[in-house]
């Protein structure tokens, strides 16, 4: 697949089909990890890398009520949809549109960061690493989940239509784009310098989730 077709897919999925991507990852399993995975982060700054329509950040706010999470993101779609969805629970929720490449942040500025489905859209994510290691200070940490390399385990696509739907989707687009293993997610984390990188599988083998320091 040619990287024209891969960013059409992507420009299309987080932009105008962005109300087919928020409801198709509207379910329990989902949710499940992205609560996990706000739990692998402590502090009160921490930014939501590619917020998309909102859950992280909400699980985030959800993990410790005096935290301050940031959303940020490229798609104005996406915003409108976590500024909603951030209005309906009631959590203050900061929204930045940047580039996740070209972060808009003093350095050290936070105090953890998280990702979901994010790092695997990025052109360089290597790079985005650095720049998001740069805005942390020492000792914070950061948590990600990301499609999974290799093959599927059979109970994948249990769990009905909708994650089934959401499943196929997320591996879709992860073969236009780049997948995982749980050593190349965690060798990627050390080589742009956090350190005690670990990663391991979630969402019935679909994604990788991981997490590290900032020396």
């Amino acid at each position: 697949m040619s990287s024209r077709i891969a960013r059409a897919y992507a420009t299309f999925a987080f932009g105008p089909g962005a109300a087919i991507y928020a409801f198709l990852v509207d379910h329990d399993a989902w949710r499940r990890d992205v609560r996990a995975m706000a739990r692998l982060v402590s502090g009160q700054r921490v930014l939501d890398l590619g917020i998309g329509p909102g859950a992280s950040a909400l699980a985030l706010a959800a993990a410790d009520p005096a935290r301050r999470p940031i959303g940020l993101d490229r798609s104005r779609q996406m915003l409108r949809r976590a500024a909603a969805a951030a209005a309906a629970a009631r959590v203050r929720l900061p929204l930045v549109r940047a580039d996740a490449g070209a972060l808009p942040l003093r350095p050290g500025a936070l105090d953890g960061a998280t990702g979901h489905s994010v790092l695997y859209l990025l052109p360089d994510p290597a790079a985005a690493l650095v720049e998001l290691r740069a805005a942390l200070r020492p000792g914070g940490r950061v948590a990600f989940l990301e499609p999974r390399a290799g093959p599927l385990p059979a109970r994948a696509l249990r769990g009905g239509v909708r994650v089934a739907a959401a499943m196929l989707l997320w591996r879709g687009m992860s073969r236009l784009h780049r997948r995982f293993t749980e050593a190349g997610l965690a060798a990627l984390l050390d080589a742009a310098g956090f350190r005690a990188a670990r990663a391991w599988p979630v969402l019935r083998g679909f994604g990788v989730m991981a997490t590290a320091e900032r020396p």
